[in-house]
């Protein structure tokens, strides 16, 4: 009887922990409080497009203005469809803002979010080349960089942004000399694109995989 009961459950259960939602704050999350979305669309901008944004790639959209305002103005975190996406609105690194955009990310050693968006500098080479060329040398410059995608780690309680390059993936892989062969053995134009850094990342169990 016990097992026919759980049998009954496990899909109830399986179909609330995949539901769609989004926490206001980190805060939220942590506690696991999610609020549902019933309608959901996440609009996917590709790499020259996003560039114009800052560099993240998806903007969400339910049918409903207020609840748009709120995901986009207000919302930190999204879950759809087992992924997890993180509002870049407000966040910036090394001065450079990625816009109002939501980019693909996942939990990182627990406490930390890991995220991937259009490299700062490629979204900095676009804002130049506009300046100097207008719209047609901007729209060049973004077509140039559309596949440039790092992954970057966010500090949610502080907001800080730093980005994975050579200096932290020596510090986070520390132990693991193979694996940093590994890296080192990647074409320097993609060594540290998110197809790159992520399986490494996975391999010493800093990604966790669910939602």
């Amino acid at each position: 009887m016990k097992q026919v009961l759980l049998l009954l459950f496990l899909p109830l259960t399986l179909t609330a922990k995949a539901q769609s939602g989004y926490c206001l704050t980190f805060d939220e999350y942590e506690a696991d409080k999610w609020h549902p979305l019933n309608q959901l669309e996440l609009e996917y901008r590709s790499g020259n497009k996003s560039l114009w944004y800052g560099g993240a790639t998806y903007k969400p959209t339910t049918g409903d203005s207020q609840t748009d305002y709120v995901l986009k103005k207000q919302a930190r975190l999204i879950r759809h469809e087992g992924s997890l996406y993180l509002n870049c609105h407000g966040l910036s690194c090394d001065g450079r803002k990625f816009g109002n955009r939501y980019a693909t990310a996942y939990v990182f050693d627990r406490d930390y979010f890991l995220f991937t968006a259009m490299s700062i500098q490629s979204s900095s080479d676009v804002s130049d080349t506009a300046k100097m060329f207008g719209l047609i040398g901007g729209a060049v410059a973004a077509y140039a960089h559309k596949d440039d995608f790092m992954c970057y780690i966010l500090f949610p309680h502080t907001g800080i942004v730093e980005p994975i390059d050579q200096l932290m993936m020596d510090m986070l892989l520390e132990g693991h000399p193979d694996l940093l062969a590994t890296l080192g053995e990647v074409n320097e134009d993609i060594r540290f694109s998110p197809q790159v850094i992520i399986p490494l990342l996975r391999k010493v169990g800093l990604i966790e995989e669910s939602f």
